[in-house]
């Protein structure tokens, strides 16, 4: 394996440190396989909002494996999720599953490329959407430049078509739509930016994309793969009251196992075969054990009314205590269950940093651009050791 590993981050490589093979996890916590436990602010980068090994979720998987694990055919258990996430997202008319975060983007761009008949789509530099070809570029010397490739194997006619703009500037929004009025098919956004720290939207932000997009004739797609009933049961579209034509979601909806889901209006989902022109497909979509678990946490968090109240009070309170604990070295953002510390571009601080928290039995992402997510099933005393943590390392730098 490249790197040793099956995702880059997972390397460490910014760390100095070599990576924790994770061995078992229940609740807030994980084993490596030194047998050492960690408190876990990771939750495998977010699905894991109830906590790992929830009882409910790991029952309702066993049962489906006695069913069978795969079958490439309809399932009435498809459906019910089907169901189930359009009534918790009413703007998901009609949607289809699929098995990731990645494919979920792929598709839907393709769909909106097909409703509109454009080929353009403006993205925001810092907001990751995968790893297609179309998404792997970055900001070129200004707001109006097409996108560059960000990655080696991504042919530069592929990667024209993106267009690159600012993150929380409206300005440089329009300013592509003025040079570009009639061929831009969608603007794609993290309506939470969560893979370049925690970057909140501006007052406006969201809503300025929504009266752009419609006044240009273009679709506005949501990326809620990270903020999809992390932030509410609606997803950021509920939680800033602004509806999106397409949204892609993903971790969550999958209760921890691979699956991933993209949908909006009806009419341009009417666009995806059998029903359209545009093609997708998958072997395992709807995986039969991935709708299980999906079925399970969507339904846990639909009937507990004060989930999302107590996940937010624990990101406030650990927000405070690390902001506390920094003391103006770092800064702390905070959503919901979604925290980010801004190093301010100190990696050796971060590295540091990592490496204590690891002494201290608190599990972190090995990435200052990655995301803190909380769950269910963190306690008080979890968030204690991290802030604890945090004040020793911080009180022994400024020594």
């Amino acid at each position: 394996m490249p790197g040793g590993v099956n995702s880059p981050v997972r390397a460490c490589l910014r760390t100095g440190v070599a990576p924790r093979f994770v061995t078992a996890a229940k609740g807030s916590r994980i084993v490596d396989a030194e047998g050492v436990e960690y408190v876990d602010f990771v939750g495998s980068w977010g699905p894991a909002i109830l906590g790992h090994a929830h009882p409910a979720v790991v029952a309702a998987v066993r049962e489906a494996c006695g069913q069978g694990l795969t079958f490439g055919a309809p399932t009435a258990r498809e459906t019910e999720l089907a169901e189930l996430v359009r009534t918790l997202m009413p703007s998901m008319e009609k949607l289809r599953m699929v098995s990731s975060g990645t494919e979920a983007v792929m598709s839907a761009i393709r769909t909106a490329r097909g409703f509109t008949r454009r080929d353009d789509v403006i993205k925001f530099a810092g907001c990751y959407h995968g790893h297609s070809d179309g998404m792997l570029v970055k900001a070129g010397s200004g707001a109006l430049t097409h996108g560059e490739p960000d990655s080696a194997g991504v042919p530069a006619d592929v990667a024209r078509h993106t267009l690159v703009a600012e993150y929380n500037d409206l300005a440089s929004v329009e300013a592509i739509f003025a040079a570009h009025p009639d061929s831009v098919a969608a603007v794609i956004v993290e309506p939470v930016a969560a893979n370049n720290g925690v970057i909140l939207p501006a007052p406006g932000f969201l809503a300025g994309l929504r009266e752009l997009t419609t006044r240009y004739g273009a679709l506005l797609v949501f990326d809620e793969v990270i903020t999809g009933f992390r932030l509410a049961l609606g997803g950021a579209q509920a939680y800033y009251g602004v509806t999106p034509d397409l949204s892609t979601l993903g971790k969550i909806v999958g209760g921890g196992l691979p699956a991933a889901v993209y949908g909006g209006r009806a009419d341009v989902m009417a666009m995806v075969s059998p029903e359209g022109p545009v093609y997708q497909a998958g072997t395992l979509s709807g995986n039969p054990l991935a709708t299980a678990a999906g079925i399970a946490t969507l339904s846990i968090l639909r009937e507990d009314p004060d989930i999302y109240r107590r996940l937010a009070e624990k990101g406030a309170a650990l927000a405070e205590g690390l902001r506390r604990a920094g003391r103006g070295r770092i800064e702390v953002t905070q959503v919901g269950s979604l925290l980010g510390i801004d190093w301010h571009g100190d990696d050796a601080g971060f590295s540091a940093f990592y490496r204590h928290l690891l002494a201290c039995g608190v599990y972190v992402a090995p990435s200052p651009c990655e995301a803190i997510f909380l769950s269910d099933a963190h306690t008080r005393e979890d968030l204690e050791r991290m802030v604890q943590a945090a004040e020793g390392f911080f009180s022994r730098a400024r020594r």
